[in-house]
């Protein structure tokens, strides 16, 4: 009986409940790519979303590619799903789409900062085998490997010419640490107008059970606070018009560039009738 309750009360849970049926459509070979991208049965669907997102916006602006982030690989479960999602939305729509994976490559750094949530990670969570990873990969991303206040500057100055070809369009934060996390917005503050379209789409992992003054919502707070040129906001009311209702949806969030060059420049996609958020 508690085994029977336990999987009950988990089924009551929108994003368990999702969970299982992503499993259940990617067990049956005949529901198309097509379908469960539609209806986001597929694994990361906020990756999936995002991916879709940046490529759309990149469409509109008449750019060939767009780069799409993950910060905080871990053992790479996450950068894989995103690489599978940026070849279809590659397919589908013509662009190149690439995909970068920033980590430590050590696991969780020390810290004694308690905007960290030194109560819920520790020192060494998540490590990584970066070899056994690249395996995985098979070139289908690219792994920047030490500290990200470190490799987010210098990725900007090595991949200068590449961004301004494809933009970055995505984001994923998965870093735990709000001292981390605020070291990654250093690619907001730095890239150039040509190196990131106007608004990019971004998933906050670590949001969920927290204060707003801990992890990562303490280290968007700052960061709207000190930058002038930018703003990192929620999506509203973004659930209510996805399918199933995704919990993940609240963890969506968008960067505005207000003074970028084509901030206010009408996005096309928003004209088809077959246009949704």
């Amino acid at each position: 009986m508690p085994d029977f309750l336990h999987t009950l009360r988990d089924w009551s849970m929108s994003g368990l409940r999702l969970q299982s049926m992503i499993r259940t459509a990617e067990r049956v070979p005949a529901v198309p790519d097509t379908l469960r991208y539609s209806f986001g049965l597929v694994d990361r669907p906020m990756y999936a979303y995002g991916a879709r997102k940046a490529v759309e916006l990149a469409a509109s602006a008449g750019y060939s590619g767009v780069t799409l982030l993950e910060f905080g690989v871990g053992s790479g479960g996450g950068l894989q799903a995103l690489s599978r999602h940026a070849r279809h939305y590659s397919r589908s729509s013509g662009l190149n789409v690439h995909v970068v994976g920033f980590d430590s490559g050590s696991g969780l750094p020390e810290s004694t900062d308690y905007r960290d949530l030194l109560y819920v990670w520790n020192k060494g969570q998540y490590p990584m085998d970066s070899a056994d990873l690249r395996d995985q990969l098979r070139g289908s991303a690219e792994l920047v490997l030490g500290d990200v206040a470190e490799t987010v500057p210098g990725f900007l100055r090595t991949h200068s010419e590449h961004l301004a070809r494809n933009p970055l369009g995505f984001i994923s934060f998965d870093l735990d640490y709000y001292s981390s996390t605020a070291s990654a917005f250093e690619i907001f503050r730095s890239a150039r107008d040509e190196q990131l379209l106007p608004r990019i789409t971004s998933y906050f992992d670590d949001i969920i059970t927290i204060l707003d003054r801990t992890g990562e919502l303490a280290a968007i707070a700052d960061f709207n606070g000190e930058d002038k040129h930018g703003y990192i906001g929620r999506v509203n009311a973004l659930r209510s018009h996805l399918p199933f209702d995704p919990a993940w949806a609240d963890q969506i969030f968008e960067y505005h560039r207000f003074d970028h060059r084509d901030y206010n420049r009408h996005e096309s996609a928003r004209d088809s009738p077959t246009w949704r958020p």
